[in-house]
């Protein structure tokens, strides 16, 4: 091959290069690709196309639950049909959660939601989804179902036992908290009382007509903590004359105990309710009592405790106990003066992370003034999966 030939070759090659060159778009578009986040904790990704941090996760819980293990107690019972309940219950329980961040003018904005699917023998056929908690933050601000800003200590132990008189519960509420310095925060709400409202003896209840009050104060250090919530409410009943003003008070601390283990901690906490029973942990009662038209308002105060032990960073045991005491506002057929006890116990293994293995047992006695002395005690074995 001569020198005028190759030069023609090179020439062609030239001009088909430049041909196909010209048909490429010009600009390419970059690839947006999806950006881990950890500013707010493991699991957080940016959706693409924003500055909003999201993570999407949840449990799945399996629980066996016995119970009538003792001769006198009736806590079986029977349902709202009238069928009685087993003695043993299995419960398939599924949550799913999701949660964002995004960093805004007037501050962090967060949502949460919690989806919660649950099946047990008990409930056969009222399989449904709940939304355990679904709330909106802005800043300080939170508005929508959350845990209510009375609550302190919530007990530590992973089992489905009986419930220690402590207040724990989840409502719609508009709350605001202030982190002062040092630990110290503040934190005041308006809750709705649906779920916290009791029965009125020989009354119909009236329902909320005004929402319920809450403060808190509460301490974090290195050592523990240490915490005073209140909240006052209204009490109302069809039939009566005038309403009355309901209120509770609690106050709790705990040590840190990592010098006996790391994660060790002991926890203390005592209320005291009038006309707002739920304050206290006290359920199955009633918050007040109708006589002659007058709202007689029931009084209770309860202690609770628990120590939760780490053996291993994979094996853990926890004991809680507490006492609940409550005064009619006027004993009738229907309602007297009672105490109540429980002790609860667990223990739990964690091979993995995210993996729970745990066995649950508890024992309750009730004594109600010029009235029987029943005991109650259940086992609960759960495997739990969080991810």
């Amino acid at each position: 091959m001569n020198f005028k030939a190759i030069a023609i070759a090179a020439a062609a090659a030239a001009v088909a290069t430049s041909g196909q060159a010209a048909d490429l778009p010009s600009d390419i578009a970059p690839v947006d690709y999806v950006r881990i986040n950890d500013a707010y904790g493991a699991g957080f990704f940016v959706l693409p196309g924003t500055e909003t941090a999201i993570k999407i996760g949840g449990r799945v819980r399996i629980d066996l639950k016995i119970n009538n293990l003792t001769d006198d107690e009736d806590f079986g019972g029977v349902d709202d049909d009238g069928d009685a309940r087993n003695n043993q219950n299995f419960r398939a329980r599924a949550n799913i959660r999701v949660d964002t961040r995004t960093q805004s003018e007037l501050g962090l904005i967060r949502t949460f939601a919690d989806f919660q699917f649950t099946s047990d023998t008990d409930g056969r056929g009222n399989e449904g989804v709940e939304l355990n908690a679904g709330y909106v933050q802005v800043g300080g601000f939170t508005f929508g179902r959350a845990s209510s800003t009375f609550d302190l200590w919530l007990g530590d132990l992973s089992t489905n036992t009986f419930d220690r008189h402590i207040s724990d519960d989840t409502v719609w509420q508009a709350s605001y908290t202030y982190a002062v310095a040092n630990g110290l925060t503040l934190a005041a709400s308006v809750e709705d009382n649906s779920d916290r409202q009791h029965d009125i003896i020989d009354g119909t209840a009236a329902g909320n007509t005004v929402p319920t009050f809450v403060a808190k104060a509460l301490l974090n250090q290195g050592w523990g903590w240490a915490g005073v919530s209140g909240a006052v409410t209204k009490l109302d009943a069809v039939d009566a004359d005038s309403s009355e003003i309901g209120f509770g008070i609690a106050g709790g601390f705990g040590f840190n105990l990592d010098v006996i283990a790391p994660g060790d901690a002991l926890n203390f906490q005592v209320a005291y309710a009038d006309g707002a029973l739920a304050y206290v942990g006290a359920d199955e009662t009633a918050d007040a009592v109708l006589s002659g038209g007058d709202l007689e308002a029931n009084t209770a105060w309860s202690v609770a405790t628990g120590y939760k032990h780490n053996w291993t960073s994979e094996l853990a045991s926890g004991l809680e106990a507490s006492y609940l005491d409550v005064e009619a506002g006027e004993e009738t057929a229907d309602f007297n003066d009672f105490n109540e006890v429980v002790v609860a116990s667990s223990l739990e293994y964690r091979p993995v992370s995210g993996l729970l293995f745990s066995a649950g047992a508890a024992w309750k006695q009730k004594d109600v003034d010029g009235g029987d002395k029943n005991d109650a005690a259940t086992l609960n074995f759960r495997v739990e999966r969080s991810f």
